[in-house]
């Protein structure tokens, strides 16, 4: 009796210990996470910093440009008529922009209130241009094309009846009465952190040279900017 209790208590332990190495053998060792994320075409167009007013008489700037803030400068140039004598009425704009893609920076533009004869300021009488600089090292590497010619002060000569006319294509904001690019380029940023700082900052320049315009007290003059992603 004594043997075959003891048997049964041996095959009952091998039993056990055969289930438990079975249970052993089955146990899960592995195992996975699978992310889904998406990075989207990203292009950023703020003001650079405060602007610059010179060779104004009267007027003032209203509304100044804030670093890496929204672009909604306004300013009164001021008398754009003979009694101010200055060469040119000139205006610098810092534009700020950031991109993972290539870029093209449109401008649209328009005057209004200035009269409509032939002696009226029109857009070509505003000369407009951009001077960015060769990226520093901080950025992606790439050139941007800049479609002006540039300062609109450099150059420019008056025509047969005395009126002065800037040099060179795209050189006045009656070549953007319709949208157009002015600047484009590879993308600008390295793979930095969302909030950094590094940007390309450049200056639109606009100026008029004072002249003998029909008179008008309430002239507007605006420049849209839009940046795409291309």
């Amino acid at each position: 009796m004594f043997k075959f209790t003891k048997g049964v208590l041996t095959a009952l332990a091998i039993a056990t210990v055969l289930m438990m190495t079975a249970a052993v053998s089955l146990a899960q060792t592995t195992g996975s996470v699978t992310m889904n994320a998406t990075v989207s075409n990203f292009v950023e167009l703020t003001s650079g910093g405060a602007v610059t007013l010179t060779g104004n008489s009267g007027g003032s700037v209203i509304t100044d440009g804030t670093a890496n803030s929204p672009l909604a400068v306004v300013v009164n140039l001021g008398e754009l008529g003979p009694s101010n004598t200055n060469s040119f009425v000139k205006l610098s704009v810092p534009l700020r922009l950031r991109s993972n893609v290539a870029y093209q920076l449109n401008m649209v533009s328009s005057v209004a209130g200035a009269g409509a004869t032939a002696f009226s300021l029109t857009g070509t009488d505003v000369g407009f241009g951009l001077t960015p600089a060769a990226r520093p090292a901080n950025l992606a590497a790439g050139v941007d094309t800049n479609a002006t010619p540039g300062d609109p002060t450099v150059g420019g000569s008056t025509d047969a009846n005395g009126r002065w006319v800037f040099a060179g294509a795209n050189s006045t904001l009656g070549a953007y009465s319709v949208s157009g690019a002015v600047l484009s380029g590879p993308r600008v940023n390295q793979a930095v952190s969302a909030n950094s700082n590094t940007s390309l900052t450049f200056p639109a320049i606009f100026a008029i040279k004072p002249q003998f315009f029909d008179p008008a007290p309430a002239i507007t003059i605006t420049a849209q900017f839009t940046v795409v992603a291309l």
